[in-house]
């Protein structure tokens, strides 16, 4: 059976991503977009609306009891810490057809749905793009975004991907298909395990990281240690990383602001256990010693 086309678009979770792309969509169509969410968070979302580079986005919504028709496609753009809370409103829209994006941070997620849903529904998925800044329903952000995703080998894309692909052509979104998709979610988990929470750890921009030795060494011991539990995984590609990652972090806008810097600093809870977490445990299942990022979730946990 050929997969559908993508048509009809739902996203869950309308942070920095999800507003992101939120423009985007609406902006294009022809795609049918909508927003589902319970009604509490709909109702805070008229009350405030969101906006992307100051304008302001008017947005169909939908409520779980009330989802409307299936969607061919479900981007998943909901931190690490509302995962389990968004599966039931994932599942009102999902139909044998539909394909789940999910858009998280870290490398767990697509399992996550898979478990629920079945793989051939779910994707692996995740953005790069410079730090969006968000206050409250507002996001600015300076472009450069893609969305990377497909199956955990695309070599070839499978048909269903392809039609994703085919989906994010309409709208004008950029992507990419990697051949190794494992080892490109690794690549960015890595990134993010260095600069996502040295500056949390430092209450700091990239500018502290990037004029400080000490600091940037901070980073690159986060890294190295991610880089080693991937390579006893097997990930290809594992060890090269943070050599990479240190030439990203030393190129950033001195004033950029992670995402969990900005949740630290805003009082929300952080996804220190999607990065530290994931590197501890994975670490003791194969034997890697992990300190640095063992400190890094002690000290970033909630009390």
């Amino acid at each position: 059976m050929n997969p559908a086309p993508v048509h009809d678009v739902a996203i869950v979770g309308l942070g920095a991503i999800g507003i992101l792309y939120a423009a985007q969509i609406a902006a294009r169509g022809p795609a049918r977009l909508r927003i589902v969410a319970d009604a509490d968070r709909i109702a805070r979302y008229r009350a405030d609306p969101p906006s992307f580079n100051g304008r302001r986005l008017d947005l169909t919504y939908a409520t779980p009891d009330r989802p409307g028709p299936p969607a061919d496609l479900v981007l998943v753009a909901v931190k690490s810490t509302a995962l389990q809370a968004s599966l039931p409103v994932v599942a009102s829209v999902v139909a044998e057809h539909t394909q789940i994006l999910p858009l998280l941070n870290g490398i767990t997620a697509q399992d996550f749905f898979a478990e629920a849903f079945g793989w051939p529904r779910v994707l692996h998925g995740f953005v790069y793009c410079s730090s969006s800044m968000r206050a409250g329903n507002a996001v600015v952000q300076g472009g450069g975004e893609k969305i990377v995703f497909g199956e955990a080998t695309n070599d070839p894309p499978a048909p269903r991907v392809r039609a994703v692909a085919d989906g994010f052509e309409r709208l004008g979104i950029r992507y990419d298909v990697p051949a190794d998709m494992r080892a490109a979610q690794w690549k960015k988990f890595i990134l993010n395990v260095g600069i996502n929470q040295a500056q949390a750890l430092l209450r700091a921009p990239s500018r502290e990281i990037q004029q400080n030795p000490e600091a940037l060494r901070l980073a690159r011991t986060l890294m190295d240690e991610a880089a080693a539990v991937g390579t006893a995984l097997g990930v290809a590609g594992a060890a090269d990383v943070p050599a990479w990652a240190e030439t990203v972090i030393l190129g950033a806008a001195p004033e950029n602001r992670t995402s969990m810097l900005q949740d630290i600093e805003a009082g929300r809870t952080s996804e220190i256990d999607l990065f530290a977490g994931t590197v501890c445990r994975l670490g003791r299942q194969c034997g890697v010693p992990t300190p640095a990022n063992e400190l890094a979730l002690r000290i970033l946990s909630p009390a």
